[in-house]
C-alpha cells in the first residue's frame, strides 16, 4: 500500500495527510525520502496538548520545517505542561507572517493571562479568529483587521474597557461574534456597535460550564472576506436612574447592530440590557436572569420569525404590548415563578402567523388559573400546524389549556405532548 500512495502526486498526499492528526502527518516523514516533504506543504496545522512535555518544541520544529507558502490555518489547544515550554507570541508572529486566515488559540495552563503580539490585531489576511481562556486581549486603536468575518472570545481577559471597543471597531466586516464571559474578566458594560454584524451570541454563565449550550456559530467552511464600510463601538453609560442605583446589577449589555439576523443570548448575572436596533433579527433564543430591563428588552425581538424565549415576571407586562407580526416558530420556556398561562395567550393573539408553538414547563410548578381567553388567537384558526408541550403534568389546568389549543387549531397536522420527568 505504501509503495501504491508514493506514485501518487504531491497535491493529493497532502490532501490525504490534511484528514489525519499534524503529528501523525509529520511522523509519515520516516516512511522513505518521497515522504518526507509533504506533510511540510499542508496549508494547516492542528496542535493539541495531550500531556506531553516536548509538544512546545514539537510546536517550534515544526513550524520551522513547514514549507507551504501559505500557513492558512493554524489551531493550537496548550494545556497547564506547556505554561513554561511555548513561545506562544512566536508562533502566532510566525503565522501571521505567512498570511494565516483562521487562527485559534486555547490556552488551559495556570500561568496569568498571556497577550499577544501587536501584529495579530493588525493582520490583513485574518478572517477567523478564536481567542479563549488564558489570554489577555489587549488592543490598541492602530488595530486593523479588514478581512476578519468571525471573532470567538471564549473567557478572555480584557486588559481594559478600550481593548473590547478598538477590537470591534477593527473589524469592518465582522458577520459572527460569539463571546462566553468569565467573571474576572476586568469588564463591566459590554457594547456592540456593529453594523455589518449579522450573528451575536452571547454567554454569561457560572465557572460549571452548560453542556446542553451549543455553539450554532460554528464555521467549518472555507471563508472570503468582503468590502464594508468603518464603524465604531462606543462604550455606553445606561442613562436609567434605577439602573444606576441598584447595585445588584452587573453591568450592561448594549446591542446597535442593524445588520443582526441571529441572536443568542444567556445571561445568568444579571445586568442592564439595550437594543439600539435589530430591524432585521430572524432568529432569538434568549435566557436571562429577570431584572428591570427584560420588559424593554422583549419589544426589541418583535422582527424575529423563529424564537426561544424563557419567559420572566418582569416580561409580563410587556406581553400584551409586543407584536410579533412574523413569528412562525415559538418554543416557550416559562420561568417556574411566573404565571404564565394569560402571557402565552397574549403572546399568541399577537402573532397572527404563527405555524409551531412549543410549551417547555419540565416543572411541578403550574400556574394558579386558567381562564378560556375572549376571543380566540388568529394563529390557531388559520396557522397553527404544529402543538408540542414538554412537561406535561396532566394536570386539570393543563388539560383545560391542551383542550382549547386542540379544539381551536383548525390547520393542525402534527402535536406531540411529552410528560414531566420524575
Amino acid at each position: 500500500m505504501e509503495n501504491r500512495l508514493c506514485y501518487l502526486p504531491d497535491d493529493l498526499l497532502v490532501r490525504i495527510l490534511h484528514f489525519v492528526p499534524t503529528k501523525d502527518a509529520v511522523a509519515t516523514s520516516i516512511l522513505s525520502k518521497r515522504w518526507r516533504p509533504v506533510w511540510t506543504m499542508l496549508p494547516g496545522l492542528v496542535f493539541k496538548d495531550e500531556g506531553s512535555e516536548s509538544l512546545g518544541r514539537f510546536m517550534e520544529k515544526s513550524l520551522q520545517l513547514h514549507k507551504a507558502p501559505k500557513l492558512l490555518r493554524l489551531i493550537a489547544e496548550l494545556g497547564p505542561s506547556c505554561s513554561g515550554d511555548v513561545d506562544v507570541g512566536k508562533l502566532v508572529e510566525n503565522a501571521v507572517n505567512r498570511g494565516v486566515r483562521v487562527l485559534d488559540f486555547n490556552l488551559l495552563w495556570n500561568a496569568d493571562p498571556t497577550s499577544f503580539p501587536k501584529s495579530l490585531y493588525t493582520c490583513n489576511t485574518l478572517v477567523d479568529l478564536t481567542l479563549s481562556n488564558k489570554i489577555l486581549v489587549d488592543v490598541s486603536s492602530w488595530a486593523r483587521l479588514p478581512s476578519l468575518l468571525y471573532l470567538e472570545l471564549n473567557d478572555v481577559v480584557y486588559k481594559e474597557e478600550d481593548s473590547l471597543v478598538q477590537l470591534l471597531s477593527s473589524s469592518p466586516v465582522l458577520k459572527g461574534l460569539s463571546v462566553e464571559r468569565s467573571e474576572d474578566d476586568n469588564l463591566k458594560n459590554f457594547a456592540v456597535k456593529v453594523p455589518s454584524l449579522e450573528r451575536l451570541r452571547y454567554l454569561r454563565t457560572s465557572e460549571v460550564k452548560d453542556d446542553e449550550v451549543e455553539d450554532n456559530d460554528e464555521e467549518d467552511d472555507e471563508v472570503e472576506g468582503n468590502d464594508g464600510d468603518d464603524f465604531e463601538v462606543e462604550q455606553y453609560e445606561v442613562e436609567n436612574e434605577e439602573v444606576e442605583d441598584d447595585d445588584d446589577l452587573n453591568g450592561s449589555l448594549v446591542i446597535d447592530s442593524p445588520a443582526l439576523t441571529e441572536l443568542c443570548l444567556l445571561d445568568y448575572w444579571g445586568g442592564y440590557f439595550l437594543i439600539e436596533n435589530m430591524p432585521c433579527l430572524e432568529v432569538a433564543d434568549i435566557t436571562l436572569v429577570d431584572n428591570p430591563s427584560c420588559d424593554k428588552f422583549l419589544t426589541s425581538l418583535s422582527s424575529v420569525i423563529h424564537l426561544c424565549l424563557s419567559l420572566t415576571q418582569s416580561m409580563v407586562p410587556c406581553c400584551n404590548i409586543v407584536k410579533f407580526s412574523r413569528l412562525i416558530e415559538f418554543y416557550f420556556c416559562p420561568e417556574t415563578s411566573v404565571d404564565w398561562l394569560e402571557p402565552l395567550m397574549f403572546l399568541l393573539q399577537s402573532s397572527p402567523k404563527l405555524k409551531s408553538l412549543t410549551i417547555d414547563t419540565n416543572t411541578r410548578v403550574f400556574p394558579s388559573s386558567w381562564n378560556q381567553p375572549s376571543s380566540i388567537p388568529g394563529c390557531l384558526s388559520s396557522q397553527l400546524e404544529i402543538f408540542g408541550w414538554r412537561g406535561y403534568g396532566g394536570r386539570e389546568d393543563e388539560k383545560q389549556l391542551v383542550t382549547y389549543i386542540l379544539a381551536n387549531s383548525k390547520c393542525l397536522k402534527t402535536v406531540e405532548i411529552s410528560f414531566i420527568k420524575a
